[in-house]
């Protein structure tokens, strides 16, 4: 399975150069904390949600990172002015004035902006935005039928259950809509807070069980110390299936970013989830599912240029269910590489995991202990609508502000395993749209 999985990964290397996003999200900022396109789009994407100071902190540090860029000074010097932030506009003059790398034509911009402060209001601390996602995910294999159509029960191999097209379905669609909540306030220059609701409503094509809603929520916090970028959060989602027991998760964890050097960060984090499942007369014995989760990462990313990076990540795990035979512990890699486009962003992911059980499932084999390996890859495009459909017209009536957002993604998961049952081969095609509401002006 790791020979398949290294062989996959050097094709697919050779054949693309491929991730970012052009709808740049927290987490991308953090992992790529010295990508220079990534963060200057983080910038403008942040200065068009009313997100000022976020805006600044992002442009000083890449002022830093690269120092003979006089388009960041300006650009910096720009929202300095918008802030009314009559000290760092002095000292971001003196300095541009005084580097003989300044030329006249800046010069003279930079008067231009100084002039330019009449009409300027106070910006609020606080922003929101409202993003509302369709999507459909078409599945080749939604009942995971597995590779040899057998099971393995009591030590004995027999048929898997036969296709009926209502309970066990192989091709299917799923619909997904979703309804998310932003909410920020930037604490200072170096510090914001996070506040994010969402709910998920998932509709399946044929298959009869499976459709279920998700309500989420999470709190997290972002803080610059030096070359560090830490980000502790929390969060809690609710399943509500229908025809299958429900549950709820609570996490919590910490994301750190290292900036080593431009071309080099570290990534790295610790996490904890309780998964508790709910009892009901139809499903007495869920509670038997409870589990806890826990997680370690740290990632190396490279910047091979402003617009393509390599990352690698190692991760282990440990999963603690209330049945022994459902505990495992986990450790896998992950290798990634991402290139920015003119109209979005190609990524390529690929995950190898090695899971070991800890004790037999006697119900399944009363010998074999289970042990799988998974090869999950998975590419995607995604950017700016107005950036695939070349038409002004659509751009000026439906997309003024560059707030649709589109989605393409391909996803195989491949796991091998010792116990039939789990023995899988699954593909997923993904398209979706993302409409975002600035709701800043409400604060």
């Amino acid at each position: 399975m790791f020979k398949k999985f290294i062989y996959k990964i050097f094709i697919i290397f050779i054949l693309l150069a491929g991730v970012a996003s052009a709808q740049i999200s927290y987490e991308e900022i953090l992992d790529n904390p010295t990508d220079l396109e990534l963060n200057l789009n983080y910038a403008k994407q942040q200065e068009s949600s009313g997100n000022l100071k976020l805006t600044i902190s992002t442009l000083e540090r890449l002022s830093m990172l690269y120092p003979e860029s006089l388009e960041i000074k300006l650009y910096l010097l720009s929202i300095l002015i918008k802030m009314d932030s009559k000290v760092k506009v002095d000292l971001m003059i003196r300095t541009m004035l005084n580097d003989p790398n300044t030329t006249t034509e800046t010069k003279k911009l930079v008067a231009e902006l100084l002039s330019d402060t009449g009409t300027k209001k106070k910006e609020s601390k606080w922003f929101a935005y409202l993003d509302m996602k369709y999507s459909q995910t078409e599945e080749d294999n939604i009942s995971a039928i597995t590779k040899t159509n057998t099971l393995l029960q009591e030590g004995n191999i027999i048929p898997s259950p036969v296709v009926d097209s209502r309970l066990i379905v192989e091709y299917d669609k799923t619909n997904t809509r979703t309804s998310s909540l932003t909410i920020g306030k930037n604490i200072n220059d170096s510090s914001s807070l996070f506040f994010n609701f969402g709910l998920d409503i998932n509709t399946i094509n044929k298959k009869e069980t499976g459709d279920s809603d998700v309500a989420s929520s999470s709190m997290s916090y972002f803080k610059v110390i030096g070359n560090h970028y830490i980000s502790p959060y929390v969060y809690w989602t609710k399943l509500n299936y229908r025809k299958s027991a429900d549950y709820d998760t609570l996490g919590l964890g910490i994301n750190n970013t290292y900036i080593i050097n431009e071309k080099n960060n570290l990534n790295y984090g610790f996490s904890f989830s309780d998964t508790a499942y709910v009892r009901t007369s139809v499903f007495d014995t869920a509670k038997d599912n409870d589990n806890g989760t826990y997680l370690s990462f740290i990632r190396h990313n490279y910047n091979l240029t402003k617009k393509t990076q390599l990352g690698t990540k190692l991760s282990l795990g440990r999963v603690e269910s209330i049945k022994e035979f459902d505990s495992y512990d986990s450790k896998g890699i992950n290798l990634s590489i991402s290139q920015i486009l003119p109209f979005g962003t190609l990524k390529l992911k690929s995950t190898y995991l090695k899971n070991d059980y800890d004790e037999v499932e006697s119900f399944v084999s009363p010998t074999i202990i289970r042990k799988d390996e998974s090869l999950v890859t998975v590419l995607s495009l995604d950017g700016l609508l107005n950036k695939v459909i070349p038409f002004n017209k659509f751009k000026k009536k439906y997309d003024k502000e560059n707030s649709i957002f589109y989605t393409l993604n391909l996803k195989q998961s491949d796991v091998s395993s010792n116990i039939l049952n789990h023995d899988i081969e699954r593909n997923f095609f993904t398209v979706g749209l993302t409409k975002r509401i600035n709701l800043s002006e409400l604060f």
